[in-house]
């Protein structure tokens, strides 16, 4: 078909212009594999990243990660130790009363409520109780302020305390300072101690650092000495590391709780009215149907009401290049060049069959920039010349199709 050609292209009866489900999804095929990909990449660092750790909370007796304290547990019942852990305070209740004169071992976590950690202080024999928070603190030994940490260097034990003189040295991070019949050990610029010992009917003991039991630093200078010491007092030990369970009957509302009764039927009117206008608004009958124009508009016309606008708003290098890109296709078809040769290599092919300098070429076809109307004429008579001085270079019989 030639340019000049406006005849509107045949289509068949059956001809469907709108995309089949089949072309949609050939285009949509590379987004597809770049998602599963994205998966895919997602689930590997997911595995790689919990392989390495199993979730366990710190100091909790099944773990063997570098927070846990597996080693301590496992070294206690080698030692004749029954160790029992608990997550819960009716858990660990229930041991305690079963097992009768026990040892209670408590990591402070947040789900920690001390009101039922002091109900089970009349259940124990004892308790060793881990970096506690204030409120802990205030609730089973009011005699005892925290007093800031001392950065987890080893201490000299230097109290009168058994346990503690075994262990000789020890890992202290946080520190208290006591008031009262309290005695400290481990004690940090004199005033303040990372381990307490609280009598009573029930003895009390407090150790600033987890670092003392847990598997990583348990090795570190007395670390394990003083560890089995505080544990192993009784044949019994109940491990209780504070969980979920302790905070089910004081669990805040949950949304729905909260959300008045009448949000959720009004939030589904919504959605389905949402939906309804979509597909109301958004329906089609069918495939696309290709119509006739009114009226023929002829190439010629097109071609000079998109000059005037060129004109209009002063684009004379895009005009200019719209010319030359038609040019360069026609000049490349009389040379025979292949479709992948770019304007260089036909710039280059049309000055060694005409003769010119290749600058000369090259700038009709390529860099002239025209600064005015008078240029974007010459270099547009320019074009002109060059691709007929070719035309007859290529076809001296003048019998080449234009």
């Amino acid at each position: 078909m030639s340019m000049t050609d406006t005849r509107a292209p045949e289509i068949g009866e059956d001809a469907v212009i709108t995309p089949r489900f089949r072309t949609r999804l050939r285009r949509a095929v590379f987004w597809i594999v770049m998602a599963a990909f994205g998966l895919l990449v997602v689930a590997v660092v997911s595995s790689m990243a919990g392989a390495g750790s199993t979730g366990a909370p710190p100091l909790d007796p099944t773990s063997a990660d570098p927070e846990g304290a597996k080693a301590v547990a496992e070294v206690l019942e080698a030692e004749g130790v029954t160790v029992t852990a608990v997550a819960s305070a009716d858990d660990a209740l229930g041991a305690l009363e079963s097992a009768g004169d026990a040892t209670l071992f408590v990591v402070d976590t947040p789900y920690l409520d001390p009101s039922r950690l002091a109900g089970l202080a009349g259940a124990a024999g004892s308790i060793v109780l881990v970096d506690p928070s204030f409120p802990v603190l205030q609730e089973l030994a009011p005699d005892v302020r925290i007093a800031g940490s001392a950065g987890g260097d080893g201490v000299d034990a230097e109290c009168s305390d058994p346990t503690s003189e075994r262990a000789e040295r020890a890992t202290v991070d946080n520190t208290y300072r006591i008031d009262g019949d309290v005695e400290g050990c481990f004690p940090v610029d004199g005033d303040r101690f990372g381990v307490v010992s609280v009598p009573g009917a029930t003895p009390l003991t407090i150790v600033g650092s987890p670092a003392v039991f847990a598997n990583g630093s348990v090795t570190n200078y007395g670390n394990a000495a003083l560890a089995l010491g505080l544990l192993g007092a009784s044949d019994e030990l109940v491990w209780y590391v504070p969980g979920l369970a302790d905070v089910e009957a004081d669990a805040p509302p949950t949304i729905g709780e909260l959300t008045p009764g009448w949000v959720v039927p009004s939030l589904l009117l919504v959605l389905l009215a949402t939906v309804a206008a979509g597909v109301w608004r958004g329906r089609r009958f069918g495939p696309l149907v290709v119509e006739p124009l009114p009226v023929t508009v002829r190439a010629g016309e097109t071609m000079e009401g998109r000059a005037r606008l060129y004109q209009r708003t002063s684009a004379r290098l895009r005009a200019l290049d719209s010319l030359r890109i038609g040019a360069i296709e026609r000049i490349a078809s009389l040379l025979a060049l292949s479709r992948h040769a770019d304007a260089g290599d036909v710039s280059a092919a049309a000055a060694a069959l005409t003769g010119r300098s290749p600058n000369e070429v090259r700038s009709i076809l390529i860099d002239a920039v025209p600064r005015s109307d008078a240029e974007l004429v010459g270099l547009s008579d320019a074009l002109t010349i060059l691709e007929a001085q070719i035309r007859t270079l290529t076809d001296p019989t003048g019998r080449r199709a234009r």
